[in-house]
């Protein structure tokens, strides 16, 4: 593969000591949008995402998330960036145990998450950042689809297209998100949480993550709303990806 070959090859500009070229050791699998792969340099373990280049339809603003990998470096909640450009993302490799939808579902192990998003929302986004557009994002997936005449599809649509022009409407200001907190992208590691896969990352509503953490169990006046236009994104997700 071209770009991972590349990502290698520049090894040496990367933002890591490294005493040799990192080799591959393996395809990480379980990702449904890129490539990653686990590469070695020593002691060092290193993933190589190799992103998926239809960015723009598929919603993804690797700027963006590169830019919120940086400001929440400090927290030591996400993996540390060594080198990423629109093409591939070279972080360290987060060694633990991946949860299962068993984990969860755990109630002490929801507080556990809670307490990272609550850290991760007192990060200073700062002024010139946009705050994500909810019925923007809505409508770049719609487009896509191709017309129906089902009149539930497009009642779907219409509502979901409404909720979310209803949600920017609003007066709220924006933390970052993480937007895909799910089992399969939190790692346990000596009793601390880590978050991976920050694609799906904007400037976007204090209260999402929160909501995708709890459903309606989370008491905020927007929950009914943010719970559908998740959900909402989750079957548009699923019909574009066939």
């Amino acid at each position: 593969m071209y770009l991972l070959e590349q990502a290698i090859a520049g090894w040496k500009n990367w933002n890591i000591s490294l005493s040799e070229k990192p080799e591959v050791e393996r395809e990480l699998l379980g990702g449904s949008t890129n490539r990653s792969f686990l590469a070695v340099s020593g002691l060092n373990k290193i993933v190589i995402r190799v992103n998926n280049q239809n960015n723009e339809n598929l919603g993804f603003d690797r700027q963006r998330e590169i830019k919120i990998l940086a400001l929440i470096e400090s927290l030591n909640i996400s993996p540390k960036i060594y080198f990423a450009d629109n093409n591939v993302l070279v972080t360290d490799f987060i060694e633990g145990y991946q949860w299962t939808n068993k984990d969860f579902a755990i109630p002490l192990n929801k507080e556990k998450v809670s307490s990272v998003i609550d850290k991760i929302k007192n990060v200073k986004v700062p002024f010139f950042l946009e705050r994500q557009k909810y019925s923007k994002y809505c409508q770049n997936y719609i487009k896509q689809l191709v017309a129906t005449s089902n009149p539930k599809k497009n009642k779907f649509y219409d509502e979901l297209m409404a909720v979310a022009v209803t949600l920017d409407s609003k007066v709220w200001s924006p933390v970052i998100n993480h937007q895909d907190i799910v089992p399969g992208n939190l790692i346990e590691k000596d009793n601390q949480i880590f978050l991976i896969d920050w694609e799906y990352s904007a400037f976007g509503h204090p209260d999402i993550d929160l909501v995708r953490l709890y459903g309606l169990d989370y008491q905020s006046e927007f929950t009914k709303d943010l719970l559908f236009l998740q959900q909402g994104f989750d079957q548009l997700w699923g019909i574009l990806r066939g």
